[in-house]
């Protein structure tokens, strides 16, 4: 006689959950390209050069491209959360030129021209199956160029004076962005940054007058760039 037949096995108890993808995790790489703008600078002529008391300030606003690239990484807690850090470099090619008002025919010029750029910002973001929606925010520095020049042309022969501040300016960006990955190791992203490296001061010697002081106070200005990343 066959002896009675074993219980059934729950063998759920074995079979642990599968983990949750972590499809953003990890070291990546990219580059990026897009457009600076509104970047509105007031210039005042604290010592008076062209007009006398009270302080004189003149404005303009400031555009160009931006190009450079990217290397970060992110880390995944939960299939909702990613926490990251970026840091990029590269070039931005703003600038701007205005006359001050009332200056001599050949003209006093105040001019802003960034040159090579850095940033390093976190992130946080909120993802969903191949899509990433993120803010991001931290530091921005600058080879930033203020410039003054009196272009009227003194007895001498020579121009009445120029100068400029052409030292690495500190700030601060903030800003957010989407990120498609539309292969295994490839994404596509769009991002907005605002950044600031707060104000300045050139010093102009004029040719037998001695310095007058122009004041920069530059109000920030806007990044909005496209990007392509590689993640490893």
């Amino acid at each position: 006689m066959a002896g009675p037949e074993p219980l059934p096995v729950n063998e759920s108890k074995n079979v642990s959950k599968p983990e949750e993808p972590r499809v953003w995790q990890g070291f990546y790489i990219g580059i990026n390209a897009g457009y600076a703008f509104d970047l509105h600078s007031e210039v005042s002529d604290l010592d008076f050069l062209n007009a006398g008391p009270p302080v004189r300030t003149f404005s303009f606003d400031s555009d160009g491209p931006v190009a450079g690239g990217q290397v970060g990484f992110n880390l995944q807690p939960l299939s909702w959360l990613v926490l990251g850090i970026e840091g990029d470099t590269g070039y931005l090619g703003v600038h701007g030129r205005a006359r001050q008002p009332g200056s001599p025919p050949g003209g006093t010029f105040a001019e802003i021209n960034p040159g090579v750029y850095a940033t390093a910002r976190g992130r946080i973001g909120w993802a969903h199956d191949n899509w990433l929606l993120y803010v991001t925010g931290g530091w921005f520095g600058s080879d930033y160029e203020r410039r003054v020049e009196d272009n009227e042309i003194c007895s001498c022969g020579f121009q009445l004076g120029h100068a400029a501040n052409d030292d690495f300016k500190s700030g601060y960006t903030v800003g957010g962005g989407l990120e498609w990955l539309f292969r295994e190791h490839w994404s596509l992203r769009v991002e907005y940054l605002y950044f600031n490296v707060g104000d300045g001061t050139v010093t102009v010697p004029i040719f037998q007058q001695g310095p007058f002081r122009f004041g920069f106070d530059d109000d920030g200005g806007h990044i909005v760039r496209g990007g392509l990343n590689f993640k490893f």
